[in-house]
């Protein structure tokens, strides 16, 4: 008789793990019920110190340890602001790597500059500096590392990078929200730093998104960007750069206020489950966390790992040449939600890049600003492909705000396919 349940035995795990996502309790209904009262529903209806949204940015720049936030519609706006801000144009070249959500490399785009899409570290899933320093040309304007999963780049290398060839960075943090690289905060590394908090982020007004920096002209640019073009201490009808309204609603600022109290808590809880279970990966041939704990932990490269997804690797030589894809299909069905990766494919295989749809003129690609030519069709990252088909291996968040019992099925879930491989030969 089968015991894998792929098979028609009986699962390991019959109940959701973790916690159900978003999480909130009395005091963001508190905060709703404040805004909803004030009738001061947009930034510009109170003043600074009353205005949830004023207050959250001053909160979470601080937290992340940055001097200014820039609160904005959404993760991908705030990438566009924060390229605008650092005067990118077209005819621009920016760096981005080809494991990320699509938006690192179409906010690129929708500032009318060129994105250049590069291989990965196969230690990390992050964009590999080497990678980024043989893109460089003479177009090159910015970088855009993403903090995959929430692991933190390596920004000492990138930020070497960057001041050796006077290029801007931008750090894509919409997986990081208080990850630490070093002791330092993810979002105050580089020049600026763009978040989401859409729904499933480990903060999350359902939507929003901020952009940090510590640079004055850096942030009052961002702010007029975001303010459809108008400056801060300037007359309310004088509008100073082509911009549109990226502004945040009360009702986002006053529920991220809230997420921002119980964040701590939650990347603390997080983070022991986390060790936990990559403890007890170890024991079980073919599987492996992402990094060792030489890289992770107190005075480590990542001093602090808040991720929104959690990567782990899939090793098919030590699981007797099963496929990845075949060992997803029965841990799923064991009850444990693993997925290859919160965005998948390398992002040149989406079809806007494939087949180059970039409307009827192809600009920015064929922009005469840029005059260079380019095919996303025939780009291929050897790194990001190998890791994508055979290797990585995911869980959400969410599953580590459970208890420790929690991770004790995943491992017995994960211990119960490896003992029973051969049930997956057919």
């Amino acid at each position: 008789m089968a015991k894998l349940a792929l098979k028609g035995g009986k699962p390991v795990i019959d109940r959701p793990l973790g916690k159900p996502w978003p999480i909130y309790d009395e005091r963001e209904e508190k905060a709703l019920l404040e805004v909803l009262r004030s009738r001061n529903w947009w930034r510009g209806g109170a003043s600074p110190q009353e205005s949830k949204v004023s207050q959250f940015e001053d909160k979470f720049a601080q937290y992340c340890g940055a001097k200014y936030g820039i609160a904005v519609t959404n993760g991908t706006q705030a990438l566009e602001c924060a390229l605008k801000a650092a005067g990118v144009e077209a005819g621009d070249e920016v760096i981005v790597p080809a494991l990320t959500f699509i938006a690192t490399a179409t906010s690129v785009a929708l500032v009318n500059a060129v994105p250049i899409i590069v291989d990965v570290d196969p230690q990390t899933y992050n964009i590999s500096p080497e990678a980024i320093e043989a893109a460089i040309t003479d177009r090159t304007k910015a970088i855009i590392p993403v903090h995959n999963g929430g692991f933190p780049c390596d920004m000492d290398r990138i930020m070497q990078i960057a001041e050796k060839h006077g290029l801007i960075v931008i750090e894509d943090c919409a997986h990081a929200h208080g990850s630490e690289y070093k002791g330092r905060r993810c979002g105050s590394l580089g020049h600026l730093s763009a978040f989401s908090f859409q729904q499933f982020k480990v903060m999350t007004a359902g939507e929003g998104g901020i952009v940090l920096t510590s640079d004055e002209e850096l942030a009052q640019k961002a702010y007029s960007f975001m303010h459809i073009g108008r400056m801060p201490g300037r007359p309310f009808y004088e509008f100073h750069r082509l911009a549109s309204n990226l502004r945040m609603t009360e009702w986002q600022g006053a529920v991220l206020l809230c997420q921002l109290e119980r964040l701590d808590e939650q990347i603390e809880r997080r983070e022991q489950n986390a060790r936990y279970l990559a403890e007890g990966l170890k024991e079980i041939p073919g599987l492996e966390p992402l990094v060792d704990f030489d890289m992770w932990g107190e005075g480590k490269f990542c001093s602090r790992w808040s991720f929104y997804y959690w990567n782990f690797r899939y090793k098919r030589e030590e699981f007797d040449g099963i496929p990845r894809d075949r060992f997803i299909e029965a841990l799923r069905a064991e009850g444990v939600p693993v997925n290859v990766g919160a965005h998948g494919a390398p992002i040149y295989h989406n079809p806007l890049f494939r087949e180059m749809r970039f409307g009827r003129t192809g600009c920015p690609i064929k922009c005469p600003l840029y005059g260079r030519e380019i095919d996303y069709s025939k780009l291929y990252c050897p790194e990001a492909e190998r890791i994508y088909r055979e290797e990585a291996l995911s869980l959400p968040h969410q599953v580590f705000l459970g208890d420790r019992e929690d991770m004790d099925l995943i491992l017995e879930a994960m211990r119960k396919v490896r003992e029973n491989v051969d049930e997956l030969r057919d």
